[in-house]
């Protein structure tokens, strides 16, 4: 089976979320609108490893970089009520009414909202942000979760660094979110579609897909949109990398939709399944660089899901990466791919166009630091986003900001992330927390 064989293709084909200017793109989505990615790295030939050679003077003692990135929840949505972060109990509605939020059932949510690029333009309404009550989903955007319901998230906000202004770079659904941490740019507005004429299904992702995928594209300059193969000749932030240091894809192949990974006669080796990461870590197998699409299945997180699994994976994942050696070398960065069509009262910074359209910023979104110089229980309200954490790598290893090759890329621009450390502390032992039993 080739490397990233997508193995629902037709079902993928009639969830994916319309293009942003599309006109019926405020109909709630289906539940499930991510791409399936079970079959992501089943053929790597072996799983990943630091290597012996990566020796590379950098200017911070962080060797490892881990970025896992779930599904689908605002600030808000998470952590309403965090000491010191900037949240609300309260919303705005679009008829001038103010309601207070409530808390989300301790149970999978009723159906799954909207959190397409128009449904994100809706709620935004031109910055008054309460426009949630009109894409479609009733009351469920404005509830929230509570200590209760994800316990060790508030543990590692309570314990390390929680970022109170981060922002999804670009206003949109899942694969905008998640190529941002590759390319510090979305690229696209919706997730790919296969367009087979004989109804038949698709291969490939990215540009190793065949000719009958394709997705939508943008201008961030101009908002203007294109339908074009889903491969692009940008620079992403393996390009780059000190001497020797190792990276890997795991869950979806997201790198794959840059053309110099593409290139890569040996690119298999770099992608692993969603489910491979804590068997990796737990046997010692670490990249320097991990970026891992947590997109699959109730772990991911995705609503109509409860929390409480996606969460318990988290806990798995982080625990067997502090079990290991380079836990005193290490960050970790847990954060979500989009809103989710969950309401925040932050308002973005926002590039407007003059056919009215925003495509960036988007809506803020968690983000917690995890690392052994990771600040204490601080919060971090530096004006941030999802192009920031690239750029966190880019700081931690002394790497170029890929917006020197292109000025498109956002990570010369985003703000830093780098106030969530104090490398004249000692490093901090880890925090072992305990998965939870689930409703």
């Amino acid at each position: 089976m080739p490397l990233v064989k997508r193995r629902s293709w037709p079902v993928l084909a009639a969830l994916l979320l319309t293009a942003a200017c599309g006109s019926d793109a405020a109909a709630p989505p289906p539940a499930d609108d991510e791409p399936d990615s079970d079959g992501i790295g089943d053929d790597a030939s072996a799983p990943p490893t630091s290597s012996d050679d990566a020796s590379a003077p950098i200017p911070t003692p962080i060797r490892y970089v881990i970025v896992l990135v779930k599904e689908n929840h605002t600030f808000d949505n998470y952590f309403t009520g965090f000491p010191g972060a900037a949240t609300t109990t309260t919303a705005k509605l679009s008829t001038g009414k103010t309601i207070t939020r409530t808390a989300a059932p301790s149970a999978p949510l009723s159906k799954d909202l909207c959190h397409s690029n128009s449904c994100g333009q809706t709620a935004y309404r031109s910055g008054a942000m309460n426009g949630f009550d009109l894409t479609g989903a009733g009351t469920l955007p404005f509830v929230y979760y509570t200590e209760k319901q994800i316990p060790n998230y508030w543990q590692y906000a309570r314990n390390f660094v929680l970022a109170d202004h981060f922002f999804s770079t670009t206003l949109g659904p899942s694969t905008p979110g998640h190529a941002v941490f590759w390319n510090a740019q979305s690229l696209v507005l919706n997730n790919a579609k296969c367009n087979n004429p004989d109804g038949g299904t698709c291969s490939g992702f990215g540009c190793t897909a065949d000719k009958n995928v394709t997705v939508t594209s943008y201008d961030p300059d101009n908002c203007t949109t294109k339908t074009v193969a889903p491969c692009f000749d940008v620079p992403t932030i393996v390009d780059h990398l000190p001497q020797g240091f190792t990276w890997a894809d795991y869950g979806g192949a997201l790198a794959l939709m840059t053309k110099s990974v593409a290139a890569d006669p040996n690119h298999a080796t770099h992608f692993r399944k969603q489910a491979d990461l804590v068997t990796d870590l737990s046997a010692g197998r670490i990249a320097n660089l991990t970026i891992a699409h947590l997109w699959s299945g109730d772990v991911s997180e995705h609503p109509t899901a409860y929390p409480c699994a996606g969460e318990n994976f988290t806990v798995d994942i982080v625990n067997a990466a502090m079990k290991l050696p380079q836990w005193s070398e290490m960050a970790i960065v847990v954060t979500w791919d989009d809103w989710g069509g969950f309401y925040d009262h932050v308002a973005p910074t926002v590039h407007k166009c003059s056919n009215g359209n925003v495509f960036q910023e988007g809506f803020r979104l968690p983000a917690i630091v995890i690392s052994p110089y990771a600040k204490k229980g601080y919060v971090l309200s530096t004006p941030t986003e999802q192009a920031s954490v690239p750029r966190l790598v880019e700081e931690l290893w002394g790497m170029d900001f890929m917006t020197t090759r292109d000025p498109h890329a956002r990570d010369g621009t985003a703000g830093s992330m780098m106030g969530a450390f104090d490398f004249s502390q000692a490093p901090r032992a880890p925090l072992m927390l305990s998965t939870h039993a689930c409703p």
